[in-house]
Formats: structure tokens, C-alpha cells, sequence
């Protein structure tokens, strides 16, 4: 089975709305295309404000290249880490998430999803949630940006109809989204370049089947009042979302004890 269609099938019947957590730029651009029919969200980033990331991931959030540079280094780490943990898994009785990926216990469940599948393991790691320019930019549309556009709506179309706060999200609140985003998509496309040669990155990057999650919200109609900038296609949206799949240890596949104690019996019946 692919990595594509565990992703699919792990995340099929999920519901797609805004209560879904936004863990990548893919999930971002989608909530985004769902303004105008989604309920007012909450920041999922928010937490890294009250505690940062943990020195290995922790990025820098500076004037310049100073994030796409820390970013690699965080992301190779990650990458690294998901190399490594298909000969680590089976040693955990218990898998430990923050343990293994040295991450603090309230930030684990963001940037990890482990599934246990059969006869497989899924692991996923939102590595976007690293960067802080998503994080201003998840949290300024949670907190800001949605809200104004809520209030400013309806009507776009007709300047003779527009009120004091459409007149505010079209001149004022658009435009800082706007400036967010860009720098977004600058630095999170200059970093997935500063990778491509690194070959951890290349054999985890999980980016094709975090977009096919999203493609829904490409299928119906923008949103109306939205700056084109805001609304780009999904194929063009970089993602360092990572992930790996390998095979379910034997000692953790659902019956094993079953099987072996049958095993067991046949050989014992045919030596009697």
C-alpha cells in the first residue's frame, strides 16, 4: 500500500470544515478558500506562544535568511529522526512521541500524528508548525483577519453599499494578510529549495498527500471579496510536511499471539 493511499484512506470521512486542524500551508490556503461558510476558528499555533519549540526545532524568526537557514537545520533533524524510527519503534512498549522526537509534551499531538494501521505504521510530521511566519500568519487570520471579514461582509461589490468596515478590511486588514502570506510563501518555497539535495528530506517529504487531503476546497467557487493573492492554486503551494511509513512490528500486529499459538499446536500435531 502507497504512502498516497494510506494518507487518503487515514484521512477520508474527516470533516472538512473549519474545525480541522491547520497544521500546514495546503490547510491554511483551504480555511482560507472557506472563509466566507466556515465558524469563527481558534489559533492552532497559539500554544507556541506560551511555550516555544524545543531548542531542536525552535526557528528564527528574523529579518533576512536567518528562518530559511534554522528551518533547514530543524527540518533535517526531523527528517533524520523519521529515518531512524522504523528500527526505534519496536523497542517502545508504548510508543513516546516527545521522547523519541525530543518535543515537549503539549506540542507532540500538533506536529505528530502516528496511526497504527494492520500491518503498518503512518507517521506524519507537520513540519510547517515550525516556521514562525506561519505561525503569525495562522494566528493573524484566526484572531484578525476572519473576524474582519466577517464583519465586513456583505456586500464586496457595490461601493455605494460599503460600510465603515468593509472600507477597513479592504484597506487596512487585506493588506497585512496579504504581506503575511507572501513572506510565507517566500520562505517556506526558499527552504523547501535549500533541501531538495538532502536525502532524508527528499525520502519523507509527504507534501504530494497533504495537498490531496485539501483539494477539496479547490472545487467549488472562491470566496467573493478576497485578493487573488490569497487564493492561489493548490499545486503551487510548497509544504515541508514530512512523513514515513514502514512495516507494523510483529509483536504489535493485532493476533499475533493468536497466530503463533495456532503455529505452535500444527508443529506439535505433526511431531506427534
Amino acid at each position: 500500500m502507497s504512502k498516497m493511499t494510506v494518507a487518503l484512506d487515514r484521512r477520508n470521512g474527516a470533516l472538512k470544515n473549519s474545525m480541522n486542524a491547520v497544521r500546514s500551508l495546503p490547510a491554511l490556503a483551504a480555511r482560507m478558500r472557506c472563509i466566507d461558510s466556515c465558524v469563527l476558528p481558534a489559533s492552532y499555533t497559539e500554544i507556541f506562544k506560551t511555550r516555544a519549540l524545543s531548542p531542536a526545532y525552535l526557528v528564527r524568526n528574523q529579518i533576512g535568511p536567518r528562518e530559511v537557514q534554522t528551518a533547514v537545520t530543524a527540518i533535517a533533524q526531523a527528517a533524520d529522526k523519521l529515518r531512524r524510527l522504523s528500527r526505534a519503534y519496536g523497542e517502545w512498549q508504548e510508543f513516546d512521541i516527545p521522547a523519541f522526537f525530543d518535543l515537549w509534551p503539549e506540542h507532540a499531538p500538533r506536529l505528530v500524528h502516528v496511526e497504527e494501521r494492520i500491518g503498518t505504521v503512518n507517521v506524519t510530521f507537520f513540519a510547517d508548525l515550525l516556521f514562525p511566519s506561519f505561525q503569525l500568519a495562522e494566528q493573524y487570520w484566526a484572531q484578525e483577519f476572519f473576524p474582519a471579514y466577517q464583519t465586513a461582509r456583505p456586500p464586496f461589490n457595490s461601493s455605494a453599499d460599503r460600510s465603515s468596515f468593509t472600507a477597513h478590511f479592504l484597506e487596512f486588514e487585506q493588506p497585512k494578510m496579504r504581506a503575511y502570506w507572501e513572506k510565507l510563501l517566500t520562505v517556506m518555497a526558499e527552504t523547501r529549495r535549500a533541501l531538495w539535495n538532502d536525502i532524508d528530506f527528499l525520502a519523507a517529504t509527504a507534501g504530494g498527500e497533504e495537498k490531496a487531503y485539501w483539494q477539496w476546497a479547490w472545487r467549488g467557487p472562491a470566496p467573493p471579496g478576497l485578493d487573488d493573492s490569497l487564493l492561489p492554486p493548490l499545486q503551487r503551494l510548497p509544504t515541508l510536511t514530512l512523513g514515513v511509513e514502514f512495516p507494523l512490528p510483529a509483536s504489535r500486529q493485532p493476533g499475533r499471539v493468536r497466530r503463533l499459538r495456532r503455529t505452535w499446536e500444527s508443529n506439535a500435531r505433526r511431531r506427534a
